[in-house]
Formats: C-alpha cells, structure tokens, sequence
C-alpha cells in the first residue's frame, strides 16, 4: 500500500480533504494529546474529524505520543507495566467505539530519559511495548495498523520495526546535522533489514523560523529523493503550515518539463478600464502534450499583476490551483484598474508561477494594454 500522509492537528483548522485525496492524499494522521487526559475530548475530535472527511477514501491513523503529554507530563513509563496496560486499554476502547479508525501511530516512539539501562536494554524494553501494543490492536481487527515514529537515528530503531507495520522515521534538515536525505533514507532502510514498511516523514515548516513554510521547491524535492529511493511512501508533518493546495506525488518528475502558455481569452491585448476578463493558462509537457492527472495535480501556482511604468503591483501574489491542463484564470474589474488617471492608457504585466513535480518552477508573463476611459469609477 502506498501511504501519502499530512498530519492534521488538534485544536487547528482541518484542510479541504476531498480536494486533497484529488491530488493524491491517501492517508491522514491526527494528532492527539487527550487519549489519557480526557478520552471523551479524544473520541469527540476524533469523531469531528470524521464527520470533516466525509466523502474521502483517506485512512484515519491516530497519532499519540506515548510517553509525553502535550504539556510535557508524563504519561507512560515503558518499564511499568500498569502504564502500559492503561495505554493499551485507551487504545482498544478507542478502536472498538470508532471502527473507522484504522491505525495508531506512536510519536517519538524512541528511549527518552529513564537512565540505567543501555542501548541493548531500551531496545529490548521498547519492541516489547510495541509487540503488546500491536497483539492488541491487531486483535480487533487484523487490518489497523501500528506504526512508530521515531527519530532517524536511534538506536532503537532495528527491534522496534520488527514489531510494527510501519516504521515513520523523522528526517528533518534541524536533525540530520547535514547529512544528505538520501543518505538517511539509506541508513534508516539498512536498520530496519526490511522488518517493516517505511514511511518517511518530512517537515513542512522551519521551525527556527517562527513556523513559516519552507518553500514548495524544497518539499518537493525532498519527496522525489523519497519516491527514487522508498517510492511514494511519504508523510508531511504540521499540516496547518503547508501550503494549501500542495500536491502528493506518486512518482519521480525529474526529467518532464511543464510548460506554461498565457492567452486572452478574448485575443484582445486592449482592455476597458475596469473590464473583466479571463486569461486562459495552458499547462503543457515538453512535448507539447497535456499534463497527466497525477503531474497536474502537484502543481501549484500564483499570479501577480505590476504597472510596467511604475513597477507598481496591482495585486500581489495570488494563488490558484489548476484543475485542468488548460486552466482559466478570470481578472476581475478591480484588478483590470488604471493606476495612473493622467494617462490615456496602461500598459500591465501579468506574471504567472507555477511550481510543479519535484521542486520545479516555471514562469510566464503576459502583457496588456488598460485604456483609460471618461467617467469609470
């Protein structure tokens, strides 16, 4: 089974899914910090977002830190054995009350701060929480899913994966001391010996950044280093900061090219102030042919317009995703405006960007002519 995953967040608004699954979403992870703390809050959000997915294929995988609570107390002590009984007991009642669940992900699922035991001890003491774990979910139904997701490096890493369907390592630019993704992918798939399927997880958001996006090209790139390597067997983490719109590759990109045409609908370049009109953006290979749907649905695109004269923006970048290989863009009065009344005319740039498949970008601009006319306002 290919997993292309986004985390969704409690407490943060949920994205549009079935727009999402178009672009080739399949799984959803939800992140939960109640599951202990108040399971009637859990089950209620949890139904919530059920209701929010309505209409999808996607598969609902609940994410819970095993060992800490969203307000760092802890909650699970792997080494004791009425935690984990309790933990367990949580789980099975939340998979029994809503069967439409179909996995459990345990985050950070590696050895934290208990001391006295050495590498071979945690590695022993934490496969056998996942094996009681995954015994005891299978047993509701053997086709929920446990996976773990774990930091790239730990040590942990082998005998955990021997006990959970899916191994979720983190591979993170801020934990991987520049260590190549390729290379870590590589690390973590000679580890694990083919014990588990492997998922990797990719961030969206640079946290030294006060949480602002990282760029489309970065993230799309890293997915296609995924695909060449795992295949499509990735999530993204923090969804409420990936851009919307972004699209779930199922394959590597690297060798088509996407062209972008830009036409007036009405083959006039001269437009009345304050006329609308429709641009028609035609999304082509370098073959001259139409995008597939898988292709055309990683692309993501925006439009700006700027007075040539001036250098004056109109309207600043806009996004739009394109559901179609030929994609009308309409410009509505406001931004078809004259910006300068002394003058009989105007001369506006529309410029478009498009980023697509594996990072790449491609840019076009179209020029039109505004006339200015008598007693518009």
């Amino acid at each position: 089974m290919v997993v292309k995953g986004l985390y969704v967040i409690e407490n943060y608004p949920f994205p549009d899914f079935k727009e999402l699954e178009s672009r080739g979403l399949t799984h959803v992870f939800y992140s939960d910090s109640f599951l202990l703390n108040n399971y009637n809050t859990c089950k209620n959000n949890v139904n919530a977002l059920i209701d929010e997915m309505k209409g999808t294929k996607l598969k609902l995988h609940i994410n819970i830190n095993a060992f800490k609570a969203s307000d760092q107390s802890s909650l699970v002590d792997p080494n004791n054995m009425d935690h984990r009984n309790k933990l367990q007991t949580a789980i099975t009642q939340l998979l029994s009350d809503i069967p439409k669940i179909d996995g459990i992900i345990f985050d950070d699922f590696h050895w934290h701060m208990w001391s006295g035991y050495d590498v071979d001890q945690q590695s022993n003491i934490l496969a056998e929480f996942a094996k009681q774990i995954a015994t005891a979910i299978h047993g509701i139904d053997s086709s929920n899913k446990l996976s773990a997701s774990i930091l790239w490096t730990s040590p942990t890493i082998h005998l955990t994966a021997a006990e959970v369907d899916y191994v979720i390592p983190k591979i993170y630019p801020s934990n991987s001391s520049g260590t190549a993704l390729s290379t870590s992918i590589k690390k973590v798939l000679d580890e694990i010996d083919n014990n588990a399927k492997m998922v990797v997880n990719l961030i969206t958001y640079d946290p030294s950044v006060k949480l602002i996006p990282r760029s489309l090209s970065d993230i799309y790139n890293e997915i296609s280093t995924v695909i060449k390597i795992n295949g499509a067997n990735y999530c993204l983490y923090a969804s409420p900061w990936s851009p919307y719109g972004l699209g779930f590759p199922l394959e590597d990109y690297s060798f088509i090219e996407v062209n972008v045409n830009l036409s007036l609908v009405s083959q006039h370049k001269t437009i009345s102030e304050k006329s609308s009109r429709i641009i028609t953006i035609s999304f082509l290979d370098q073959n001259n042919n139409p995008l597939s749907d898988n292709l055309l649905s990683t692309i993501v695109g925006k439009y700006k317009i700027t007075d040539q004269s001036t250098g004056k923006v109109i309207k600043d970048f806009t996004n739009f995703i394109p559901d179609n290989s030929i994609y009308e863009l309409n410009l509505s009065s406001e931004d078809n405006r004259i910006i300068n009344p002394d003058v009989s005319q105007e001369n506006h740039i529309i410029t478009v960007s498009a980023v697509y498949g594996d990072g790449k970008i491609e840019n076009e601009e179209l020029s039109v002519t505004i006339m200015n006319l008598t007693g518009i306002n």
